[in-house]
């Protein structure tokens, strides 16, 4: 008996020895799975795109943004400022005006947040300062796929630009998880269903390639990584927007190449010089008169303009596009050009006069615009560009020597708009500056260069000098200047005793002397010879002609030289 009750104890040991194993080992088994097998745990949809309930998560070309939208009515609106940096920078937003603004070729069309579509939804929604602009609006403007989610409690939308239209697509062999990174541990975004069609997408930048892993996106608008083995028969996706770019097609020039002489107009009574000015100006097709000077900044300008100045130009075969200028010290470009009312103001003037004193072109001269303003400028430029257009009249703007300082001019957008845009390739040292070149030859050719990156050829005139500097550096060193004509310069550097030494580098004649009181008077000479280099140049890179500033301060014999006829190569 007493053997029997051993046995039995003996068993449930040995039972209860073994139990214990499994659960050990189970447990055990559990760690094991846990370190070595794939991820279960879901990932936080709201964290994935950093985002609140009150958000709209941006995927722009598939990275996430750090602006965000919001949704109205089931619509989403893209923050203004974001559009116009990332995907159009010509949706203009008047903050004074709560007026958003976009030009096509015909009309100049505005919009406010009171406005909706043919749906009844808001085109614009204004808050807090801030305006956001509808996907509908901005695919109406815009070459880009925008895709809209918003199921899991996260709206979400992906907009990407024709370079992401190829993708191709692949199937999905079987149920499969799409994962936050290149891992079984990468943390479970969603289930894709076998069968599902998935659009391959680019990896992150700056990623190393991944021969196992593919970054995708679902249909239902995740973007996360997926085994290659789980995918199969990788094809082409492509994709059309349906958007067709406008027109912005410019009113050609009666004459090309065009030879543009400035006429600096200070009052009414100096546009009777017009005669004598032009006389000797052999192949000259424009006059631009100095007559439209802005004064203040709610759009008014003093006018020199005269009809008759007009009619003798057009006598001799030439064009007269006005020049409208902001020298004023009154004028502060960037508060008057934001303003809308003063935009359309100042366009309908000049409108006005060019059609009553039948001017053929406006030429733009806006000088020392500064970074903040360049928006607004170039929304003037747009803006003008439609009644010219309309008109007939030619759009030429003014631009500084290209350099990296002064981008912000954007002469790419300022070529869609305009005729012509008109490198000045002058002022390499002015006043105030260490003694130098007006324009030396590699800053001449440098500026067109740098410019025809932008603006292509038959668009653009090369600006060029017929002034010089004549410079005074004191014993103490203080420096001086005074810009003198071709024959002032000629006959300034004779009275000081330079003698004058080509320089082929520059090519300009250059010279200095110095006083026996130390004072070290120089000069870079503008004459037949540097005129010559700067249009053999500019023949070279086949522009669209050259523009001088300014009339009267050439010499005769020059015209020789810039006449569309001339040899330069002799």
């Amino acid at each position: 008996m007493a053997k029997s009750r051993r046995r039995r104890k003996s068993r449930a040991g040995g039972i209860v020895l073994v139990l214990l194993v499994l659960i050990i080992l189970g447990f055990g088994g559990w760690k094991i799975y846990r370190i070595i097998g794939p991820n279960t745990e879901e990932a936080d949809i709201a964290d994935l795109f950093g985002v609140n309930e009150e958000q709209t998560a941006i995927m722009y070309n598939y990275e996430l943004q750090k602006a965000t939208g919001i949704r109205e009515n089931g619509t989403c609106y893209l923050p203004g400022d974001w559009v116009q940096t990332i995907l159009n920078k010509r949706f203009y937003w008047d903050e004074d005006e709560h007026l958003m603004v976009y030009v096509m070729p015909g009309e100049v069309v505005r919009m406010d947040s009171r406005m909706t579509g043919e749906d009844g939804k808001r085109l614009l929604i204004e808050a807090e300062g801030k305006v956001w602009i509808s996907t509908d609006v901005i695919r109406k403007y815009t070459d880009v796929r925008i895709e809209e989610f918003s199921d899991r409690d996260v709206s979400r939308v992906f907009v990407t630009t024709p370079d992401f239209y190829g993708e191709s697509v692949c199937g999905v062999r079987g149920k499969t998880a799409l994962r936050t990174r290149t891992s079984y541990k990468g943390y479970v975004i969603t289930e894709v269903a076998k069968g599902s069609k998935v659009r391959v997408v680019p990896e992150h930048p700056n990623s190393a390639p991944n021969e196992v892993w593919q970054r995708v996106m679902t249909p239902d608008g995740f973007t996360g990584y997926i085994r290659r083995s789980r995918l199969y028969e990788a094809e082409a996706s492509d994709y059309d927007s349906g958007f067709r770019a406008p027109d912005y097609g410019r009113t050609p020039a009666e004459k090309t190449p065009v030879l543009l002489g400035w006429h600096q107009v200070t009052n009414k009574d100096a546009n009777r010089y017009l005669a004598g000015l032009t006389a000797n100006a052999a192949g000259l097709t424009v006059v631009s008169p100095t007559w439209f000077s802005l004064r203040g900044n709610e759009g008014l300008y003093e006018c020199y303009a005269d009809a008759s100045y007009v009619d003798s130009a057009h006598e001799k075969g030439v064009q007269v596009w006005a020049l409208i200028e902001n020298l004023d010290d009154s004028v502060t470009l960037g508060t008057l050009l934001k303003k809308t009312a003063v935009r359309r103001k100042l366009i309908a003037q000049i409108m006005a006069d060019a059609e009553f004193y039948g001017i053929d072109g406006i030429n733009v001269d806006f000088e020392y615009l500064r970074g903040d303003a360049a928006k607004a400028y170039l929304e003037f430029i747009r803006e003008l560009s439609v009644p010219c257009r309309e008109k007939g009249l030619v759009l030429s703007v003014d631009v500084p020597n290209a350099a990296s300082y002064n981008t912000h001019y954007d002469r790419g957008e300022l070529a869609v708009f305009c005729d012509y845009v008109i490198n000045m390739g002058y002022d390499e040292h002015t006043a105030g500056d260490d003694p130098g070149s007006t324009s030396s030859l590699p800053f001449f050719r440098d500026g067109l260069e740098r410019t025809l990156t932008e603006v292509p050829a038959e668009r653009l005139i090369a600006g060029i000098p017929f002034y010089t500097r004549a410079w005074t550096v004191t014993p103490e060193g203080r420096v001086s200047s005074e810009a003198l004509s071709m024959a002032g310069a000629a006959a300034w550097a004779e009275e000081q005793g330079i003698v004058l030494k080509w320089d082929p580098d520059l090519g300009q004649n250059t010279g200095s002397v110095t006083s026996e009181s130390g004072t070290v008077r120089s000069i870079w000479m503008e004459n037949d010879a540097s005129e010559k280099e700067r249009v053999q140049a500019a023949r070279e890179y086949s522009v669209a002609g050259i523009a001088c500033w300014r009339l009267g301060f050439e010499e005769e014999s020059v015209w020789k030289i810039l006449s569309p006829d001339a040899k330069t190569d002799q």
